[in-house]
């Protein structure tokens, strides 16, 4: 089949710098690998018209339109806030990351709703690039401030925790001496977490609300790195306790401590699960689910 992938991410160099971006293009080379053909209409160009059996529309903060004859595939990733029941209810088929809140909706619209997690390129992140050799002394974090000081690493900083941070606008928040850059090229990330203790994460907050677990926790944990992360309910199990979870400061001290002084379980855990993340959780699995699910469609 033809699809059409509409990636929230701008044109140009700037939307290289989007997780939207790397989350499209890996998803376009998991299809064309199970032999679909893909093109991409990134925003800026998303009404250019083309033809295609099925346009598979990543929705964060960019809506479309549906229009055509053809299979209209919405994949709701992130910001679940932003978007309407009557815009999905536009759509042929919605796919939601969070088991949780597909369920909800399920329940409300009358178009078919599945859950479909986000996931990792389960080539470029993998055990394999955990070099034995390397000492793992530091924490690290990846993301920009969204203009509000994210409080784990505000508090990691505080703390003088060993810690490497990049993103853009950490200069007004923690001292200089954390701040890595303010930008990681994405396929260098690996090579990031092959070298670190631990990664800092947090969702936004109607994310975490709702259940989405952002591909962040997939791309470490494929690597074999521990996760300390704000709370979810189930995320801890899910992921076998290589996931550490917070819900208030002092929460989040407990974590380091564990992560300090029971590293060698805190490490195993994480790499036991790696392996199955990425192949469970791979952006191969997720064009699988997609095919089945839209010829499904199609075939009905």
């Amino acid at each position: 089949m033809r699809w059409l992938i509409k990636n929230p991410a701008p044109e140009g160099a700037e939307g290289r710098r989007w997780g939207d971006f790397h989350f499209g293009r890996g998803l376009a080379a998991a299809l064309e690998s199970i032999g679909q053909q893909v093109d991409t209409d990134y925003w800026g160009a998303w009404d250019a018209g083309r033809e295609a059996d099925v346009v598979l529309v990543l929705r964060g903060r960019r809506a479309w339109r549906p229009e055509g004859d053809c299979l209209k595939v919405l994949w709701l990733i992130s910001h679940p806030e932003e978007v309407s029941d009557d815009e999905l209810g536009l759509y042929d088929l919605v796919l939601v990351a969070s088991e949780k809140h597909a369920a909800k909706l399920k329940e409300r619209l009358s178009v078919p709703v599945e859950p479909l997690l986000q996931a990792v390129d389960g080539e470029l992140f993998s055990p394999r690039d955990w070099p034995a050799h390397r000492p793992r002394d530091h924490f690290v974090f990846v993301g920009n401030t969204r203009n509000e000081p994210r409080e784990s690493v505000l508090w990691a900083a505080e703390a003088g925790l060993p810690l490497k941070v990049w993103g853009k606008g950490w200069e007004r928040w923690i001292d200089s001496r954390f701040i890595a850059g303010d930008y990681l090229d994405y396929r260098k990330l690996p090579a990031v977490f092959a070298a670190a203790k631990a990664t800092l994460n947090d969702h936004w907050p109607e994310m975490s609300r709702l259940g989405y677990v952002n591909n962040r926790v997939f791309e470490a944990l494929a690597c074999g790195l521990p996760v300390i992360s704000d709370f979810q309910k189930g995320l801890s199990a899910m992921f076998e306790g290589a996931v550490l979870t917070f819900k208030d400061r002092d929460q989040f001290q407990a974590c380091l401590q564990r992560v300090w002084l029971e590293y060698p379980v805190v490490r195993a855990r994480a790499e036991r699960v790696a392996q199955r993340v990425a192949e469970e959780h791979s952006f191969a699995a997720r064009a699988r689910s997609l095919l089945q699910a839209t010829e499904g469609l199609r075939a009905s």
